[in-house]
Parts: C-alpha cells; structure tokens; sequence
C-alpha cells in the first residue's frame, strides 16, 4: 500500500544522470539505513535526462522517477526536492561516493529537533584513496568554505559536501535558483541568510563508481562558487 504524504518521514533524493550501474547499489544502501531506523520513507530518482536504463531500474526497485528536463545538478536536485513529500528530505550522488549507510547521522539531529539543516562534512572524516581531487581537498573546498565563513558568519567547513538533509518545510523560503553545481554554495547562504539552525556531522566518502562518468570540472564549477558566494554577499 502506498504512504500517503502525512505518513512519510524521510524522502531521500538521488539526482542522476546515466547511472545505471552505480543507481542500485545506492538503492540498495538507502533502503537499509531507513528501514533499520524504522523510518517510513520515499526514494526519489530526479533523473536529469538519462540515455541509460537508470529510471527503468530505479522505477523497478519502487522509487520514484521525477524527470527534470533542465540540465544541471542544482536542476536536478531542485526538481527532487519540490516533488518530495517527506517531512525531512536528504539528498546525495547516484554515483556511489556517498555512503548512505550515514543516513542515521544525518538524520536524527532533525528528527530530535537539534537543527533545521545538517550538511555531511567529508573533511573530517577518512576519506577513500583517491575519492576526492587533491585540488578539491586542499584548496578549492577550504577556500571557498572560508570565504563563506568570513562573508556570512557560517561555520561551514565543507561547502560542497554533496550529502545534505533539512526540514523540507524551509526549502521554498530559500529560494534557490542557481542549475549548477553552485547550487550547492547557494544553498549554504540561504540557510545562514534564514538563521536557520546549521548543523555540520562527519561523513564518509568513497571512490564513484568506475562506471560514472564525472560531471564536475573543478576550475570551470569553482570560480560558479565564486561568484555566487560574492553576488550574494554583495545584493
């Protein structure tokens, strides 16, 4: 029988684009982590113009298939999030970096009403050889991580940690536009911009799947960040 939306907890949002073999795996992974919280829960594929068989499997393991015709992760994140209808709502990549048997810590700080938003921060955490650019590791993340602390006040060590979960009540008073991967740094400025209460917990992150083709291209996305983070400061 299906949950109606007052009864659903948890709705988890995997944006994709032709992640046919890395998609059940994480499938997989989520189901796991919510039912052994014992959360009633939906899995939403925003799927964001696959060629693949990525919405026939998701479709096939019970999860909700959402196309979102605008290209871009913060696009596809967007269109999962706005067709959630949990009471919170967690993202992560369908690439299988994101272990999502860290559900549990990314959750229950909302659900015992300790935060509003709690970002997954992959700094302080070991992260699996070669899961991260050392461009990304040591320089493009803290820096822009900084400037957002300096800027806005937020104490945010990981800017473009890509596991994140909130009240999905909020997400509409934030207003985000950006299609991008600066999405992500659009998200963090909002929430401060709200005074929203900001959580960051210690997560995981392992190598994509060797399948997974990478959308991230560090110069070109980090100077987005950039000018995202100084537009917003400077409205």
């Amino acid at each position: 029988m299906a949950l109606s939306e007052k009864d659903i907890v948890l709705s988890v949002v995997l944006p994709c684009l032709n992640e046919e073999a890395s998609l059940p795996f994480c499938l997989s992974e989520i189901r796991q982590a919510a039912e052994k919280m014992h959360l009633s829960y939906e899995i939403i594929v925003a799927d964001n113009g696959s060629t693949d068989a990525s919405a026939k499997l998701a479709e096939q393991f019970g999860a909700r298939v959402v196309s979102v015709k605008k290209r871009g992760y913060g696009s596809a994140v967007n269109g999962g999030i706005l067709a959630a209808q949990g009471t919170f709502v967690l993202f992560g990549d369908a690439d299988c970096s994101y272990p999502f048997y860290d559900i549990p810590k990314m959750v229950t700080p909302l659900l015992e009403n300790r935060a509003d938003f709690v970002l997954g921060n992959r700094l302080n955490n070991t992260l699996e050889a070669g899961a991260m650019p050392w461009l990304n590791r040591y320089f493009g993340t803290p820096v822009l991580s900084a400037l957002i602390r300096w800027l806005y006040g937020m104490p945010v060590y990981d800017c473009n940690g890509g596991m994140r979960a909130f009240r999905r009540d909020i997400y509409k008073s934030l207003r985000l536009k950006q299609p991008g991967m600066e999405y992500a740094s659009e998200m963090l400025i909002a929430v401060s911009k709200q005074k929203l209460r900001y959580l960051e917990v210690p997560v995981a992150l392992r190598c994509a799947h060797p399948a997974h083709k990478p959308y991230l291209r560090p110069w070109r996305d980090g100077l987005r960040h950039l000018r995202t983070i100084l537009k917003e400061f400077f409205k």
